[in-house]
């Protein structure tokens, strides 16, 4: 009986002290008989554990199968805490998407010792005890009688407690994502299914016979921004002045009512550059080609620049370059660089892509490294920090909310740079050309607003802080002239009007006059200055 034994404490420790999030968030809600509510979980939970891990953990995997038990359960019980996260296959994206050093900027001395204490008792216990292997017979009998004693005690738990159940599951969806381990298995296996979903059905070709009608050669630089939300914007209204010179320009437009079409850049950068739409894009059936992919059937130069963690997928057909670390002890540290320094080589890059004599213009995309946290304090130079003093820990909720939000708003003005000094670049370089530049941010950002931080909440649940974003444009007088056909259209367009990433796709094609079948010109933000 010892292997029932490791599996009843297993399912206790799991259930009572690595959902110990799960237990504060329900305390939260303001429903009758919580206390009774929550031993009735734990019940639950306990009955699951027993009932799954029974029916996984035979012979020798008993330990090994445990062992993920607690530490999968110990590492999401941090980060949910920590960051106010919740666990879904969207989250999952994000993980499998990290590279080392955005992993790296998440190592804290918290994350390690709350990983450590809800793991390493039950660990220790569990790998001392020698267990002896029962015939195959009496191992089928107590396996199938720790399901049959899990499922009952959760059905009879669930019973016993179904009217606040239902309520409080119907009532606050997020709760069902913090359920630990199964958020995280559900959320592996629904990505997975979702993958094959898509992939197994092969890449459907879009855009064909999409051409640019001009002879113009314009020249388009699309910034990609990095965890800005609007409301942190000084030209937006924000009370500090986090835009110090694009609140001088008078040559740019910001859009203050721009929203996101995911809460983190896996899902908004397919999904804004996705002919789709938002709703159409999370429910496709299949793969897609997306905006580089008609823009370079139109016969322009595209070329992706990223000094972030990468694409996401949608550059992968287009020519890509990834930013590399300089010696500049202004500009880069560690192993990375602050994005102005992609203006550096800029030039070499747009002239080396030009090669096509045909070609109808460039298009050149700059992925930013933004504000991407939680080490916000790493993304703005020295040089020109405004806000002191900053917090300069990944473990967010250690920091004061005006130390947080200083080294945040830090990383907004180090964007305010890139973008006027990229608006500057492009007038000094092509002064001739008809050039135009266009920022929006992939998502936007919690910094502790109801104990939520960093981003990626479920779309339905999520805070404004996390899908509204900031959108700037700004066009040379050579792109007003060949593009927009009213003089002083910049006044007819609505800063304010509700925009979102569906207007993506069709605004760019717009822009770069890209006669396509699928343009929708309702959705292009310009149309009403668009030479037709």
């Amino acid at each position: 009986m010892q292997s029932e034994r490791m599996i009843l404490w297993a399912s206790i420790w799991i259930a009572v002290l690595s959902n110990f999030y799960l237990w504060m968030r329900i305390s939260d809600i303001n429903e009758n008989s919580n206390l009774y509510f929550i031993i009735s979980f734990i019940f639950i939970l306990v009955g699951l554990n027993i009932a799954s891990i029974s029916l996984l953990a035979w012979g020798w995997l008993l330990k090994p199968i445990i062992s993920i038990y607690v530490v999968s359960a110990a590492v999401c019980a941090y980060f949910m805490k920590a960051y106010g996260i919740v666990i879904d296959s969207n989250m999952i994206t994000n993980t499998l998407q990290t590279d080392f050093r955005e992993a790296s900027d998440l190592i804290n001395t918290q994350m390690i010792a709350v990983i450590l204490m809800l793991s390493v008792p039950p660990l220790w216990f569990l790998w001392r005890i020698k267990l002896h292997k029962p015939p195959l017979g009496r191992l089928v009998i107590q396996r199938l009688v720790m399901i049959f004693l899990g499922v009952l005690l959760s059905v009879t738990s669930l019973f016993l407690s179904f009217q606040t159940f239902s309520s409080v599951m119907r009532n606050h969806k997020d709760i069902r994502y913090l359920i630990n381990p199964y958020n995280s298995g559900y959320a592996v296996f629904k990505k997975i299914g979702d993958s094959l979903k898509t992939e197994s059905k092969g890449l459907v070709q879009i855009g064909e016979g999409s051409y640019v009608d001009s002879e113009k050669d314009p020249l388009l630089i699309l910034i990609v921004g990095e965890t800005a939300r609007s409301d942190h914007l000084g030209i937006n209204g924000y009370s500090r002045d986090t835009t110090p010179l694009l609140s001088t320009r008078n040559d740019i437009l910001s859009f203050k009512n721009a929203w996101s079409c995911g809460t983190s850049t896996a899902e908004s950068l397919p999904c804004m550059f996705s002919h789709l739409g938002r709703d159409d894009f999370f429910d496709r059936q299949e793969n897609y080609e997306n905006l580089l992919d008609v823009l370079k059937k139109a016969d322009l130069n595209v070329v992706w620049i990223d000094n972030q963690s990468g694409c996401k997928g949608v550059c992968a057909r287009v020519t890509t370059e990834v930013q590399k670390v300089i010696k500049d002890d202004v500009n880069c540290y560690d192993d990375a660089c602050f994005d102005v320094v992609v203006l550096d080589e800029l030039r070499n890059k747009i002239e080396s892509s030009q090669k096509n004599k045909n070609s109808k213009g460039t298009v050149v995309l700059i992925h930013q490294m933004g504000s991407h946290g939680p080490a916000y304090y790493k993304r703005s130079s020295s040089n020109r920090k405004s806000f002191l003093p900053e917090c300069k820990s990944s473990a967010l909720q250690t920091c004061s909310r005006d130390q947080l939000v200083n080294a945040y708003d830090n990383s907004i003005r180090e964007t305010d740079y890139f973008i006027s000094n990229t608006i500057d670049w492009i007038k000094e370089t092509y002064p001739d050309r008809s050039t135009a530049m266009m920022y929006v941010s992939d998502h936007g950002e919690s910094l502790g607003e109801k104990n939520i931080y960093l981003h990626g909440l479920p779309y339905a649940f999520a805070p404004d802080a996390q899908k509204k974003i900031p959108w700037i444009v700004w066009f040379s007088e050579n792109f007003k002239r060949d593009n927009l056909s009213i003089e002083g259209c910049s006044s007819l367009i609505d800063v304010g009007s509700r925009i979102n990433h569906d207007n993506y796709f069709h605004s760019v094609l717009g822009l770069l006059k890209v006669n396509s079948s699928l343009y929708n010109s309702d959705l292009d933000i310009f149309r009403m200055c668009r030479k037709i």
